[in-house]
């Protein structure tokens, strides 16, 4: 039984938004730390808004004075406001995130840690074959656990940097004359954003080639690029986007994760494997990396690993749709079908799996 395996798209959740809004000076005061709890129930509130598809919990919980402080526009003079007109009224991340998730996604915690007296949570965002990690760091406000910035595994940093970097050098363009600031591209911007969340990739590509070229290579505006290829089933201009990115950008942090689709395209499978593990190694251990483990072993048409990536897969997430489908399959072309047909009640048992899916596998 032969199953084809389609190429891992990297989904590039990057917010470029930033909030319209005044903040008023405040006498500074040592700020009260989250507890290991507070970040814990912080983390479940979050996780169960995402899976019912409401996006108010984590809309909200953005500690929108803290992060203007961090992006540097707290304080800004006129020279922010066109920058601030250019994008969203408001910063709405879970907003943005459930726009882009589709059936059989999901958005779960994998792990909660410490660090410099600061709670993190990091959740994997996983989509159709699409990866990417999420590094929040609370703080306390007003006795209420927010989320002062988040780290943005596909970028490479902060969100707060990211927006930071973006501002300042738009503004640098702008006053050596190299982008005029009355050009209408700054609008475009969310109008590529919009034609993505619909689908129109071409008409995103479109739009995003209009830009000025050296808005182009902007950091953010390059992972746009690889994530606009990677919805036009076109894998020459896919690679080309995340080789441009690369030559831009070599030593970025985020580079593994960005690097294995490349890899994969070039049947260049150990270095895929390779980018795998060390992207595991910066998160200390995901065990739902195994399942691109698997992936590529079959690729690499290594069925021992594939196997037992597999079976590790299941054992550790056995709430894992896509991951009991497969080895419903890796079962039934081993013939060892007393473990395939168990397998089988278990996915019947799980009412938000897709059953149309077990039954096309079944057919085959």
């Amino acid at each position: 039984m032969k199953r084809n395996f389609n190429c891992m798209k990297i989904l590039f959740i990057l917010t470029i938004t930033i909030f319209t809004l005044s903040c008023k000076n405040k006498k500074e005061k040592e700020q009260e730390q989250v507890t290991t709890t507070e970040a814990k129930d912080f983390a479940r509130q979050l996780q169960i808004s995402i899976e019912k598809k409401d996006a108010t919990f984590f809309d909200n919980a953005i500690d929108k004075e803290t992060f203007l402080q961090k992006i540097g526009l707290n304080k800004a003079g006129k020279d922010a406001e066109g920058f601030k007109r250019g994008l969203s009224d408001k910063m709405k991340i879970g907003s943005q995130l459930i726009s882009t998730m589709t059936k059989g996604s999901n958005y779960q915690l994998v792990k909660q840690y410490e660090k410099d007296k600061i709670q993190h949570l990091i959740f994997r965002l996983y989509d159709q074959g699409s990866l990417n990690y999420h590094d929040l760091e609370l703080g306390k406000h007003d006795k209420e656990v927010k989320i002062d910035d988040l780290y943005v595994y596909t970028t490479g940093e902060l969100l707060s940097e990211t927006l930071n970097t973006l501002y300042n050098q738009m503004k640098s363009f702008m006053v050596s004359g190299q982008v005029n600031k009355d050009d209408n591209w700054l609008a475009k911007v969310p109008q590529i954003r919009q034609k993505m969340n619909a689908g129109d990739y071409t008409g995103a590509l479109r739009d995003f080639e209009s830009l000025p070229e050296e808005i182009q290579k902007l950091k953010s505006l390059s992972l746009m690029h690889i994530m606009i290829t990677s919805g036009l089933n076109d894998d020459a201009a896919y690679s080309a986007a995340i080789n441009e990115y690369q030559k831009l950008f070599p030593n970025e942090p985020n580079m593994h994760l960005i690097l294995i689709d490349g890899y994969i395209i070039n049947k260049e499978y150990d270095k895929a494997l390779e980018s795998v593990n060390k992207l595991d190694e910066r998160i200390n251990k995901d065990p739902f990396l195994d399942f691109y483990r698997y992936l590529i072993s079959n690729l690499k048409e290594d069925k021992i690993n594939a196997k037992k990536y597999i079976i590790s897969l299941v054992n550790n997430i056995p709430d894992f749709e896509d991951g009991m489908i497969e080895l419903i399959l890796t079962y039934k072309e081993d013939g060892e079908t007393e473990k395939a047909d168990s397998l089988i009640k278990s996915y019947k048992l799980h009412n938000t799996f897709d059953q149309s899916k077990l039954n096309s596998v079944l057919d085959l």
